[in-house]
């Protein structure tokens, strides 16, 4: 399109000509001041492309360079204005959608293989006989061994009823075995578990607000509802990072009355939209406890501001994300699906507080207004509809704050690294004959089994200041330090080991709740790992004692009569 020595120049024409058609349609040539400094940073931007155009040592790309500066744009905004091309509108259809046409299972890198964690339920991939831990050593004939777990993923994909050959290489078999599957449509449920915790006590766990949100988690109210009566709800919003808008305010409204605001939102450039319910609430007066955390963000907070803000539910866990701000997707080239997101207002939940963390302001170079806004300032109150004080400053905080838990350093390297994972990947290939998880004893005996076998691997962990220990032995031997000083680093990294084997002995309890959890979902899948997690989930037991003491859950509530 562009040729050398030209390029630059009708770049910077293009340039100028979109900015100043965005300053007249915004009204901003109206700031003589303003106007000034966008013309002279249009023209460092022009000079600066045409000096590289013509001196630069080597040839340049002028669209990798455009695109590298369009990149250095967005990147100096807020983290969700982005520039994106094809790849980016795919991710964007699974978001919003909750669909995409593919195999249907998750896949991680393990050990640099692309691994399967598990198939998902009634898919191609698990109706071919797929299993957690089977990787996938070829797609379509070319070998996954150099590929990133993005490009893998792109390769799975694809349009419905379109085929792919992959070769999967198992535990347990020394041959691999070659499968040739059709792509089907393969859909994410927002809602991945929904179960009675007690006796009339409804848990539901949403992950997501892709556009059927709402439809799932009534679908999953009237199947329990089938079962029993829900007397009590428990809603879990735990790392579900959102999605959109129109699912947070229509799963809100399964709580709310008619007729209730949700949210509000209002950007520089946007005018004020307010969200409110339109339906009657299927679940009115039941009372209601929403869990969440700093992975709780965006339609998240919206469902959980909102539920406090109104005074409808108790909010426990741990302080959410605070992502308050709206994105609209702005298409800058159909043909070869170019898009640019963009920030467009702020999300501003009933009570007029907003949900947004000012942190991203940092570019004193970019954003003319510095300072917070009135809905950050601390000392300003706003309040819930029974009257509470609740503050701005980003995110919720939750009416029953339970503390962060604080697992073990060497139970995180164990499950980082992957190895409770291989251990029951390749003890259930030893036993075939094990096909539920109650022909499992988790005693003492399998935790042996367990230890074995990272000793038999040389499968090693690391505890706090080992790494530091053996830097500083290397350092020490390099610079040929005394003798004494390395065998007391030695002797300490010994003790180390010992140190090992002492906590390992410690956190066998512990061990057990990993090496069940990762059974349960080799055997049951998803759904029965969840099931088997929140038997000992702290944040839970919180929010059943709320619901169990009514008194306490009327204060909070500051509700008043009977």
């Amino acid at each position: 399109m562009f040729k050398k020595g030209h390029w630059s120049g009708w770049l910077g024409v293009l340039v100028v000509l979109a900015i100043s058609v965005w300053i007249f349609n915004t009204g901003i040539a109206s700031n003589e001041e303003l106007y000034y400094k966008l013309d002279k940073g249009l023209f460092y931007l022009k000079q600066v492309y045409e000096t590289i155009s013509h001196k630069y040592v080597d040839d340049v790309d002028p669209e990798g360079l455009s695109k590298a500066a369009i990149r250095g744009i967005v990147d100096q905004l807020d983290p969700y204005t982005v520039f994106f091309e094809k790849k980016g509108s795919e991710n964007l259809k699974i978001i919003t959608r909750g669909k995409y046409g593919g195999l249907g299972m998750e896949i991680s890198k393990r050990q640099g293989k692309i691994t399967v964690i598990a198939p998902i339920d009634n898919t191609p991939a698990q109706r071919a006989g797929i299993r957690a831990g089977d990787v996938i050593n070829k797609i379509d004939g070319e070998p996954t061994k150099d590929m990133s777990l993005e490009e893998a993923s792109s390769k799975l994909r694809g349009k419905v009823g379109t085929k792919v050959t992959i070769e999967i290489l198992r535990p347990g078999l020394s041959e691999p075995i070659t499968l040739t599957l059709t792509r089907e449509e393969i859909v994410l449920k927002d809602v991945t578990y929904a179960d009675f915790v007690e006796p009339g006590v409804a848990y539901f766990r949403l992950t997501s607000f892709s556009d059927k949100a709402a439809t799932e988690l009534k679908e999953a109210i009237a199947r329990l509802q089938e079962k029993g009566e829900i007397k009590q709800v428990i809603l879990d919003l735990r790392g579900n990072p959102g999605g959109l808008l129109a699912s947070a305010v229509e799963v809100a409204n399964i709580f709310l009355p008619r007729g209730m605001l949700v949210v509000t939102t209002r950007g520089t450039h946007e005018r004020e939209t307010r969200f409110t319910t339109t339906e009657d609430p299927l679940l009115p007066d039941v009372p209601l406890v929403v869990l969440v955390n700093n992975g709780s963000a965006s339609a998240s907070e919206i469902v959980a501001g909102a539920i406090q803000d109104l005074d409808r539910g108790v909010i426990v866990g741990r302080p959410t994300f605070g992502k308050g701000l709206v994105q609209q997707v702005y298409p800058l080239d159909k043909l070869h699906d170019v898009y640019l997101k963009i920030t467009t207002a702020k999300y501003y939940i009933p009570s007029g507080r907003c949900i947004q963390k000012e942190d991203y302001k940092k570019n004193k170079e970019i954003f003319t207004d510095l300072q917070d806004t009135t809905e950050f300032n601390k000392k300003i109150k706003y309040y819930t509809r029974n009257g509470r004080e609740v503050h701005g400053g980003g995110g919720i905080k939750p009416d029953v704050e339970v503390a962060k838990e604080e697992i073990n350093p060497m139970l995180i390297s164990l499950w980082s690294k992957g190895y409770f994972f291989r251990f029951t990947v390749d003890y259930l290939a030893k036993h075939p004959e094990i096909q539920s998880l109650d022909q499992i004893q988790l005693n003492d005996g399998i935790i042996d089994e367990f230890k074995k076998y990272l000793s038999e691997n040389n499968l090693t962990y690391e505890i706090e200041g080992e790494s530091e220990l053996k830097d500083f032995l290397k350092v020490a031997k390099e610079n040929e330090y005394s003798q004494d000083l390395q065998k007391l680093v030695d002797q300490a990294l010994q003790d180390l080991e010992q140190e090992k084997d002492r906590e390992f002995e410690q956190n066998r309890a512990e061990i057990a709740k990993f090496l069940k959890a990762e059974f349960a979902e080799k055997l049951g899948g998803s759904t029965r790992r969840i099931a088997v997690m929140l038997e000992s989930d702290r944040v839970l037991k919180q929010a059943l004692e709320v619901l169990h003491d009514p008194t306490r859950y009327r204060q909070i509530l500051a509700l008043t009569g009977e």
